[in-house]
């Protein structure tokens, strides 16, 4: 996931990383720590910086339930999350005719992120890239956003605001 620094930020110990206003960070875990990130090369205070939110990523989502939540959307729908036989690394599932293909998401030695040949800086941007390109070698798999489905509730109590 990618986030906006909204300060400066001077690191004060060994693990943490100091970076400028407005600068883009690469956030990797947000789960172990509510006031600290870990961001590519070191920690952040989640408090000094606005991440840049997605309805497809989700942290820890078993293979498994992907696969539920996918099987009733559309051709090319698909979730980011973390990989549960690589911690620390990522895995791309996606709707695909009757089933549901999942793809390691690789990093290079740089932190580029990847699926076949062509790198990128962020998720973001792999995302980006593959709503025109190809996911699969073998068949014509582009990234579609889930569609946001209305529903309606009902309410339990009556509430009148002020």
């Amino acid at each position: 996931m990618e986030a906006v620094a909204k300060h400066d930020f001077s690191a004060t110990a060994e693990d943490e990383l100091s970076f400028r206003k407005g600068q883009i960070l690469k956030v990797l875990n947000i789960e172990d720590d509510k006031n600290w990130y870990r961001a590519e090369s070191g920690l952040i205070p989640s408090n000094y910086i606005d991440m840049k939110p997605h309805d497809w990523y989700y942290s820890r989502m078993t293979r498994a339930t992907a696969e539920k939540l996918l099987s009733n959307k559309h051709e090319g729908a698909f979730v980011i999350r973390v990989s549960e036989s690589s911690p620390g690394d990522f895995s791309l599932s996606v709707k695909c005719g009757d089933g549901v293909q999942h793809f390691k998401v690789l990093r290079d030695g740089q932190g580029k992120f990847f699926l076949w040949v062509v790198k990128f800086n962020s998720l973001n941007e792999l995302v980006e890239y593959h709503h025109s390109a190809s996911v699969s070698r073998s068949q014509d798999i582009k990234l579609k956003e889930i569609i946001c489905e209305e529903f309606l509730v009902q309410a339990l109590y009556d509430f009148i605001p002020q």
